[in-house]
């Protein structure tokens, strides 16, 4: 007679496994939505989430689809909860492969001999290391950087970065920011011609803004560009000196001409271009460029060089910890950083990769830019945060597998009941 399949005994175990997961995809959602908890790397400027920490364990003790249930219903729970831009079901769904994903590695590694993983994690956090470190050589070689961590203070303009002579390495590092632009704000203008573009260390920008006070000194005609996009209410032109706005119908001029009282006339404006050394006119700049390419700048050479040392380090130690802490049976007592790290890396870095195809197909904003330029950053900083969730899952598994709650969970992952082991931990309770 063929054995039943669904047995009271597998029902329980089934059951188990669903109250596993639903706490530790509780205590994912809490940490997503609620405590906003996340690490800022100085220097590096990203954040760490630490809900993927809490969503591990479902995929290592219940399983793939367990650990994909867990994933899915953060993103959406979290997203319910705490709403974060427009929901994307693409990315429930990447969540949730991402789960079963982590799953199926954790298997597979438990399978794999101690040693081969072990050197293989090492060789790859090497490689991250010495790329961090090759990404430093090149751009301090050029003069893009002085160290280790770019200062946004210190790096140069865009118009001086176009006019060096760069390395492969640092052409692909500072193309990263090739979509940050300056906004340039008139801050002062005494001429009746306002500069469409201004000349910022050989980079022409186009001005866009005129801030406070800046028309107060502007007197008879005057010519706003349709670059011109936002203009203060309180930009200071004055009624009684200035006669007449002239600019493009429908254009920001015209709009700002009718709030301050002062007659609109519809005209072509001359382009003209300013500098430093212009007398009539004077801007300030968001410097919006230097400052998204220190973070990625840091995330390519910090960042790296971080995870790669990280990974090494804390490789060594549980190769010192595996040998000191020995069972009765020889065997290691002490979970494997590696193979969380591998499982959580990969994972990270596939669902990453997917996820920044689909937001370049979504996003409008994306839709025109370079996927690699995309791409490289998001990877590179998936890459710290997962080494770093490694570190800390390592720390969480020693409190969580212990006592009752290892038995739990080797119920969870073998189909016979381990009665010695009960009965040891029963004893030593006991004790």
């Amino acid at each position: 007679m063929q054995k039943k399949v669904f047995t009271k005994k597998n029902l329980k175990k089934q059951l188990i496994r669903i109250a596993f997961t639903a706490v530790f995809t509780a205590l994912a959602v809490v940490v997503k939505s609620f405590t906003n908890l996340a690490l800022n790397i100085p220097g590096v400027g990203i954040k760490i989430g630490f809900a993927g920490i809490f969503t591990f364990f479902p995929a290592a003790f219940c399983g793939p689809i367990f650990g994909g249930i867990a994933s899915g219903l953060t993103d959406v729970l979290g997203y319910l909860i705490a709403p974060d831009g427009a929901y994307i079901p693409w990315l429930t769904l990447t969540a949730f492969c991402g789960g079963v994903i982590k799953g199926l590695l954790w298997m597979l590694l438990t399978k794999k001999a101690e040693k081969k993983v072990r050197a293989a994690l090492i060789s790859v956090f090497a490689v991250i290391a010495i790329l961090g470190a090759s990404f430093n050589i090149a751009l301090c070689a050029d003069g893009v950087m002085k160290g280790v961590i770019a200062q946004q203070s210190e790096l140069p303009l865009r118009g001086q970065v176009e006019q060096m002579e760069l390395s492969p390495l640092s052409k692909l590092a500072v193309g990263l920011a090739q979509y940050n632009k300056d906004t340039i704000t008139l801050s002062h203008q005494s001429g009746i011609t306002l500069y469409t573009y201004y000349d910022l260390a050989g980079y022409k920008n186009t001005v866009t803004k005129i801030g406070k006070e800046a028309l107060k000194d502007c007197e008879g005609e005057l010519y706003i560009p349709k670059t011109y996009k936002t203009i203060a209410d309180d930009a200071g032109a004055d009624p009684e000196k200035v006669t007449v706005i002239k600019g493009e119908e429908g254009s920001a001029a015209q709009k700002y001409a009718e709030k301050a009282g002062i007659p609109f006339e519809a005209a072509q404006i001359e382009a003209l271009t300013a500098d430093e050394n212009s007398a009539d006119a004077k801007f300030s700049s968001s410097d919006a460029y230097r400052k998204n390419l220190a973070a990625y700048l840091n995330i390519l050479v910090f960042g790296l060089e971080l995870a790669g040392v990280i990974g090494i380090l804390f490789t060594v130690l549980n190769i010192v910890l595996s040998k000191a802490d020995k069972g009765e049976d020889g065997q290691s007592r002490v979970l494997g950083i590696m193979r969380i790290a591998v499982a959580c890396v990969v994972t990270g870095v596939i669902v990453t990769t997917v996820n920044t195809f689909i937001l370049k197909e979504v996003l409008e904003v994306w839709s025109n830019r370079a996927i690699l330029i995309l791409l490289i950053p998001r990877v590179a900083e998936e890459i710290i945060s997962c080494t770093l969730q490694a570190y800390i899952i390592s720390l969480l598994f020693g409190a969580v597998y212990r006592g009752r709650i290892k038995l739990l969970i080797d119920r969870l992952q073998t189909k016979k009941a381990l009665p010695q082991k009960e009965q040891e931990v029963k004893e030593t309770e006991e004790n």
